[in-house]
């Protein structure tokens, strides 16, 4: 009863009807004057009545309202650690996932403080400013590293420090829109979002759409955890509205980045293996095997997955531990052989009523759920009647078969098989053994394009260390490789092995007839740096379509493209046999239409590019030259053509140099920075133009012996390059050139530690970029050549020797393929020469610089340019002779070498007159010996 009276909507009703009753029961008899006081009174009661109902019935609803607000905030979460999943002991895999495992948490002080200052940053406020990068910035957080380093148990491991002030969850698949949406809703909260294999989850674009665009007063936080962020962006383009692609691309570049790699020096992880040792002892009820604090079966570098399995591994068989770690695919068959005695006990209990069932098909049925990953039982159902044991297996079976392994690892975020690196030895092993080939076969057939997005995506990571899954990848792509096209080209521009699945996907797409509104799509999403095979595939599909059409115009867009195409992969010679029909037809097109006038000036500009890279030095100056006469007129009608004039200078100035006209050079490519500099500034598209050029000029400078204006020039286009390849990584090859002439221009003017640090970035960013694409190969010929040359000058002699091997051996093998290759052979093999002779190793000393001028001599029958290489050579060459007691020969080299000089000085004084007075002193020194 006391409860009723204090219900608004009982005290409403109860004041209305005696607000219409008290005047009736009044006497009729009495004073018309009382009778209105008292009706007065009695309406005002059921007015203050009326309105406490409304007030309250409001404060009712906003409390309501508000309820819902935070439900729908918490309905994408899953708690950081889920409930015990079963009453009996933690498995073996289960002890080995961050959730719980029962070892202690070691280093990443560091991280921690960073991932600390960013949840505590409140520069933005909670919310941050509705489109604002910076605001929008503040809620992310991506956490990278390879696999089994330790993502996801740092991560969790920041969580837990976090509550009870943050409300802390995992995201759900497909609700991350829908978080930000309710967290604009909600109020006073703090949120924080984890979300786990971001980059297989296929609302991941939706996700940061929305929270670049978030203005709520929650204080809301993400954190991506994947394996390479870098990739993320160029990935996710191809899932994005070019609006949010820019929106997403901006909150990506800002966000904040932990990346984690393996920790700890050796005794670090011996100490680490031994705690764990006891951990895993201590949680199995296992006796505990003896370690040694100073041998263990773990090793510096290695992940931390790596070093749990090894001590989970010594905990199982005691006896077979070894001092010696084991491979990784051997330690998982063993993890998971324990692993599987505890499938076959928990499918005899008699609540699955599961009856006889075998291994296989336990195994078969983890399969399907951990790779598809289905949202719900009725999913769950369909997935597992892929598997041709459940043929005919009536559906209430199936359904036990779901239950039973949906309640031995409920993350409630779909069911994972412990650590995603034993995880996919798993899968791959289950899905490639011989007996299991229409399994797989049946499993990979037919699956929906989101689900077959995440199985490629899954693959192609698990090829990271199991390179058999690559296989099921192009199985699942060539059955529909139409349909799953756009999904293989995200999958692989999220792994680290990008040039293996670049080359099985353009393979696939090469037989496959394509439309042309397919191939344009593709073409738009396929980024050429990061998959120049692919990009190489459609681009020749696009062409033989614009043949088949016979437009003109249309048909030297695509064999443009297709040179650009070639370039990429250092297919020179058929970039330039492309480029010259473009040309052709492009010549055709502007005789009859000067509108297309343009159109053949900057197809002549990467003919040049095409003739200079075969080493056709003189057709590559003949092709600039006649692009920068076409270029000058347009522009002087146009001022719109100033880039394309500039951009042709730079090449022609290259032209130059390559042909000895060094004061030419100089003066191209100071005119090409003068008509950069003077276009707009705040025009991004002439920051590259500008850049390179710059190098060029600084080349340039080199080449005349302006050491300081080399170095200014250099710098500058480090600088421009360095902000350019941050928002972009296309531009990170030009990064590595200008890095590698950066450490040449400190190296002349002496400055040894800025030309080590310069060199050392160079040579490590060009073999990232080789491992992926063998263009790049001839970039890092170079840049090791030169981190030799630095050695040597610093005294690193054995430093110098292995940098300078290398060079040779990676010149060796372009050479053979390319005779542009020729000169840097030659040059690295001078050095070679030099780096022996101070080691004392004189007959390698002879052998080397002989060979280098062998070598410079056909170069320089062909292209004078290469004379003073000849002559510093042959200087070289004769000293070495001279050492070995060889003074005859000594000197008739060297007599060579200085008519070389005589002849060079006599024409460039003021560049080789220098040279050739020292390099006539030591001959005479060595005739007076």
């Amino acid at each position: 009863m006391r409860r009723a009276l204090r219900n608004p909507w009982v005290l409403g009703a109860a004041c209305s009807v005696g607000a219409g009753v008290v005047p009736l029961l009044v006497p009729g008899s009495w004073p018309f004057g009382w009778r209105a006081l008292i009706a007065a009174v009695v309406a005002g009661l059921a007015g203050a009545a009326g309105s406490y109902f409304g007030v309250v019935l409001t404060r009712q609803d906003q409390r309501a309202a508000a309820r819902q607000a935070v439900q729908a905030l918490l309905d994408p979460l899953v708690p950081p650690i889920p409930q015990q999943p079963h009453d009996a002991e933690p498995s073996v895999l289960e002890l080995l996932t961050p959730h719980w495992c029962p070892t202690g948490f070691w280093g990443r002080q560091a991280e921690q403080k960073q991932w600390h200052a960013w949840c505590t940053d409140t520069g933005t406020g909670t919310g941050g400013k509705k489109g604002t990068a910076g605001g929008a910035a503040s809620r992310l957080m991506m956490v990278d590293g390879p696999a089994g380093c330790g993502k996801t148990r740092f991560a969790l491991r920041m969580a837990r420090d976090m509550e009870p002030e943050w409300t802390v969850g995992w995201l759900k698949r497909g609700t991350g829109a829908a978080l930000v949406e309710a967290a604009a809703a909600a109020s006073r909260m703090r949120v924080l979002a984890l979300v786990d294999d971001a980059d297989t989850h296929a609302d991941l674009g939706a996700l940061l759409a929305a929270l670049s665009g978030y203005s709520g007063t929650v204080a809301l936080r993400v954190v991506l955890i994947t394996r390479h962020g870098d990739t993320l962006e160029d990935a996710l383009a191809g899932r994005l509205s070019e609006r949010d692609s820019v929106l997403v691309t901006v909150l990506l570049k800002a966000a904040a980045r932990l990346r984690l790699q393996p920790l700890g020096g050796s005794g670090d992880v011996i100490r680490w293996y031994g705690e764990a040792v006891s951990d895993f002892a201590r949680a199995m009820r296992h006796p505990a095997p003896p370690v040694s604090d100073r041998v263990a079966p773990v090793q510096a570098g290695q992940t931390m997955v790596e070093i749990l399995a090894q001590a989970m591994l010594t905990v199982l068989e005691p006896a077979a531990s070894s001092p010696s770690p084991k491979p990784l695919n051997q330690v998982a068959k063993v993890l998971f052989e324990h692993e599987a005695r505890w499938w076959r006990t928990s499918a005899a209990l008699g609540r699955w009523a599961l009856g006889p069932v075998d291994q296989v098909l336990l195994e078969r049925v983890l399969v399907v759920l951990v790779l598809l990953a289905p949202a719900d039982e009725t999913a769950g159902a369909a997935a597992l009647r892929r598997i041709p044991d459940l043929d005919g297996t009536p559906q209430a079976q199936v359904l036990r078969l779901l239950r039973w392994a949906n309640a031995l690892y409920p993350r409630g975020l779909g069911l994972h098989l412990g650590p995603d690196l034993l995880a996919d030895w798993f899968i791959t092993t289950r899905l490639t053994r011989l007996d299991d080939g229409e399994f797989a076969r049946r499993l990979l057939v037919g699956l929906a394009g989101e689900q077959a997005g995440r199985v490629l995506t899954l693959l192609a990571r698990a090829g990271e260390h199991y390179p058999a899954a690559h296989v099921l990848f192009e199985q699942l792509l060539d059955g529909d490789p139409i349909l799953l096209a756009h999904h293989a080209i995200y999958a692989a521009l999220t792994t680290e092995h990008r040039r293996k699945l670049d080359e099985t996907t353009a393979a696939i797409l090469a037989r496959t007839a394509l439309d042309i509104e397919t191939i344009t799509y593709l073409l738009q999403i396929v980024p050429t740096h990061a998959l120049p095979v692919c990009a190489l595939a459609l681009t020749l599909q696009h062409l033989r379509h614009e043949r088949a059409t016979g437009h003109p115009q249309d048909v030297a867009i695509a064999l443009e493209s297709l040179g650009i195409a070639h370039r990429w992969l250092g297919h020179d010679r058929e970039a330039l046999a492309v480029t010259q029909e473009a040309v052709k037809l492009w010549r055709d097109l502007a005789a009859n239409n000067p509108a297309h006038q343009p159109d053949l000036a900057a197809t002549l500009g990467n003919l040049g590019i095409a003739h200079d890279r075969l080493g056709q030095y003189r057709e590559a100056q003949g092709a600039a030259q006649e692009a920068v006469n076409l270029f000058r007129d347009l522009a002087a009608d146009n001022p719109a053509h100033q880039p394309g004039l500039a951009a042709t200078l730079d090449r022609l100035g290259t032209a130059h140099r390559r042909l000895g006209h060094d004061r030419e050079a100089l003066a191209a490519a100071q005119e090409a920075v003068n008509l950069w500099r003077d276009l707009p500034a705040d025009n991004p598209a002439h920051q590259p133009g500008l850049a390179a050029t710059l190098d060029n000029l600084g080349t340039a400078h080199d080449r005349l012996g302006h050491d300081r204006e080399a170095l200014a020039a250099t710098q500058e286009a480090v600088n421009l390059w360095r902000d350019l390849a941050a928002n972009n990584p296309a531009h990170q090859p030009n990064l590595a050139t200008t890095l590698d002439n950066l450490g040449t221009a400190h190296d002349r003017l002496g400055h040894d530690r800025e030309a080590l640090a310069a060199a050392q970035e160079a040579v490590k960013l060009f073999r990232d970029l080789a491992a992926n694409n063998p263009a790049d190969q001839p970039g890092l010929a170079r840049a090791v050549g030169n981190l030799g040359t630095v050695h040597h000058r610093l005294g690193h002699d054995r430093e110098a020797l292995a940098a300078t091997q290398e060079a040779v051996k990676l010149w060796r093998d372009l050479a053979a393929n390319n005779p542009a290759h020729q000169p840097g052979l030659a040059t690295t093999l001078g050095n070679l020469g030099s780096t022996h002779d101070r080691l004392g190793h004189d007959r390698e000393a002879l052998a080397a610089t002989q060979e280098a001028v062998n070598l410079w001599r056909d170069l320089a029958a062909n292209n004078p340019a290469h004379r003073p290489d000849l002559a510093t050579t042959l200087g070289n060459l004769g000293s070495t002779h001279h050492r070995l007691g060889q003074r005859s020969e000594g000197i008739a080299v060297w007599r060579k070498s200085v008519a070389i000089w005589r002849e060079l000085a006599e024409r460039l004084p003021d560049q080789y007159r220098q040279r050739y007075i020292d390099a006539r002193a030591v001959l005479r020194r060595l005739e007076g010996d």
